[in-house]
């Protein structure tokens, strides 16, 4: 089978936009409240000062923690679905905030990070049609099921690491973005060994 045709070809592009959003998502949102004491590949990491201005800080801390929320779902493929509907909002009000502020070339940054999100609803569009019909009892019948808890877990854990770290930044100075490194790297570890798991099976 070639693989630059047919679904391969378009789970692949879907798995990278995921990750790739993700990331970025993740990155950005504990830059944010760090200052820019954190990798992230975007920015603006002065967004909490910059919003200030506007008695708007408390906003720009939202924005942050929605960010890290999001990238979270996004790079968990049980929640990557999810992740991709909770992100349309936030990139259209987030887009909205820089043409209001008229920041050059960022809106249209965000306007194609929102291009692809929607590329994301559109592939997974069979996992939510069932939004827009009124029978939903088969629906129901449909059970939730997981097949190793660990992992979800270790990522849950992951999460909470770095929220801790965002959360506490105040009180751990220095330690705090340390801290928020160690969570973002168990859970780079925990996705690299849940990927290996998949292909072995």
């Amino acid at each position: 089978m070639n693989f630059f045709s047919g679904q391969n070809f378009w789970k692949f592009i879907a798995g990278c936009i995921r990750f790739w959003l993700g990331f970025i998502l993740l990155t950005a949102g504990v830059a944010k409240m760090f200052h820019g004491h954190f990798i992230g590949i975007i920015g603006p990491v002065w967004l909490e000062t910059e919003l200030e201005k506007y008695n708007l800080s408390i906003y720009a801390i939202f924005i942050a923690y929605s960010q890290i929320i999001v990238g979270f779902m996004l790079l968990v493929k049980r929640f990557a679905t999810l992740g991709a509907i909770m992100a349309i909002p936030m990139f259209a009000n987030i887009l909205m905030v820089t043409i209001s502020l008229h920041w050059q070339g960022t809106p249209y940054v965000v306007g194609f990070f929102l291009l692809c999100n929607l590329y994301l609803l559109v592939y997974d569009f069979h996992k939510i049609k069932f939004l827009l019909t009124d029978e939903v009892a088969p629906l129901k019948e449909i059970p939730i099921r997981r097949h190793d808890f660990r992992l979800d877990g270790l990522y849950i854990l992951g999460l909470f690491i770095i929220l801790i770290a965002v959360s506490l930044r105040q009180f751990l100075a220095d330690f705090a973005p340390k801290l928020a490194y160690i969570g973002l790297s168990s859970f780079v570890f925990v996705y690299a060994y849940s990927y290996w798991k998949n292909k072995r099976a």
